[in-house]
């Protein structure tokens, strides 16, 4: 596991997150991680290293905190639909975050990029550390948290009131962290 830093934590978000994106961090606080998500996903918190977010809206606007972000409907029931899933598949999704239908396909170029698009998200997650575990709303993660997330099925539980949205949270003893896509058309 790659020791990981703030200038090597911003290079490899900006290059896995950007418009219409969402990668937060926040502390843990509760019992239940669940509520250190929710406060991540709504902007309720900052990230406990002073570490930048990217959290951005169509249109290269922020994302707004609270009710108006791309979380504002989401209540603890939603975490009904996450599963666990493996790290190797939390850095897939990651990757698939930047095409509109999260598919490899719709990434540019994705054969001769794959491998430093999977470096830049196993630095993003090496963040959380060794023992950290992962949760997704990708539908196949639900019986096989092990399964190929680049060739995976395109079913996902929504958590916002987009067309279609997919992320990872990836969580510590200490940290809690929400990357998501959403695709708006």
């Amino acid at each position: 596991m790659t020791r990981i830093d703030e200038a090597s934590w911003t290079l490899s978000l900006r290059a896995l997150f950007g418009e219409g994106m969402f990668a937060a961090v926040g502390a843990r606080r509760h019992d239940d991680w669940r509520c250190d998500a929710l406060d991540v996903m709504r902007l309720a918190t900052a990230d406990p290293r002073g570490w930048p977010w990217l959290v951005s809206a169509p249109g290269g606007a922020p994302y707004p905190p609270g009710p108006n972000g791309p979380f504002g409907t989401v209540t603890p029931i939603h975490f009904n639909g996450v599963f666990p899933v493996s790290r190797r598949g939390a850095e897939q999704i990651m990757v698939t975050l930047q095409a509109e239908w999260f598919q490899t396909d719709g990434i540019p170029n994705f054969s001769a990029r794959e491998a430093e698009l999977t470096s830049h998200a196993r630095k993003v997650l090496d963040r959380f550390g060794e023992d950290s575990l992962f949760f997704t709303n990708a539908v196949s993660a639900r019986s096989n948290p092990h399964a190929d997330m680049f060739s995976r099925e395109g079913a996902y539980e929504g958590f916002t009131e987009h067309v279609m949205d997919c992320g990872v949270i990836a969580l510590s003893a200490t940290e809690v962290g929400a990357f998501w896509g959403f695709t708006i058309d």
